[in-house]
């Protein structure tokens, strides 16, 4: 078992860090900015955000690779840079952690180019996890739709090394008939049921749309109903 798996069932409450681009905007980064790219054209801007996460006590910090995939990259004329990106995101964070904290490739739901639907081309996905090598696991974040668990079988048994450990985190909305689901439409207890067998080893719940923290707790009690797996919580802001 990895040493962030023994941390993940030690019984103990681990502290995350926060989010990176509102961080990253503060210092600069402007709307139609990749800020991917800043970890290479502005590494000690990623640096500095991460720098002050560990200052405020977190002991697991996220790679600044959340849309840094070929589809997003070459919005930006960046697509050939992918491997430099994501090889410095990990090498920025890993800096800061030092040997005792942990740091997880971030990957957010991936889109290919033309297409809509988050995870659609298994392609993507191999192309970016290898690129996060030093990690010590990934972060599947702001997903929405069950495709995802395929994405994350798919990583599991042909893109990851055995014992790397997996962690997804959905996003949710209120609907206007009060339900919690995420943007696909699907409930809390879908993921839940389904995502150990996939691979997961930690469930969690990260931004949203017109939620509260009391929509958040509610979620993390709903996994519970049908999860043992450990629960995490990335609230925005």
């Amino acid at each position: 078992m990895s040493r962030f798996l023994d941390a993940l069932h030690s019984g103990r409450v681990l502290l995350m860090d926060g989010a990176m681009g509102t961080e990253l905007q503060r210092l600069g980064l402007g709307p139609h900015e990749c800020g991917e790219a800043w970890n290479i054209t502005r590494p000690s801007a990623v640096r500095a955000v991460h720098d002050s996460y560990v200052a405020a006590g977190a002991e697991v910090l996220l790679t600044n690779t959340f849309q840094a995939y070929p589809a997003h990259l070459a919005r930006f004329g960046l697509e050939d840079r992918l491997e430099e990106i994501n090889s410095n995101a990990v090498r920025l964070a890993r800096r800061a952690a030092g040997p005792s904290r942990f740091i997880l490739g971030d990957v957010g739901p991936l889109f290919t180019s033309g297409q809509q639907k988050e995870f659609a081309d298994s392609k993507e996905l191999a192309r970016v996890l290898p690129l996060l090598d030093g990690v010590d696991g990934f972060l599947f974040e702001t997903c929405s739709h069950p495709r995802v668990l395929s994405a994350l079988a798919y990583a599991f048994h042909r893109l990851v090394d055995v014992g790397t450990p997996l962690l997804l985190s959905l996003s949710y909305q209120r609907t206007s008939s009060g339900q919690l689901v995420t943007f696909s439409g699907h409930t809390p207890e879908t993921f839940a049921r389904h995502a150990e067998r996939h691979g997961v080893v930690a469930l969690g719940v990260n931004c949203g749309r017109d939620i509260s923290i009391d929509d958040i707790i509610e979620i993390i009690y709903r996994y519970k109903t049908v999860t043992d797996l450990p629960l995490f919580v990335r609230p925005n802001a």
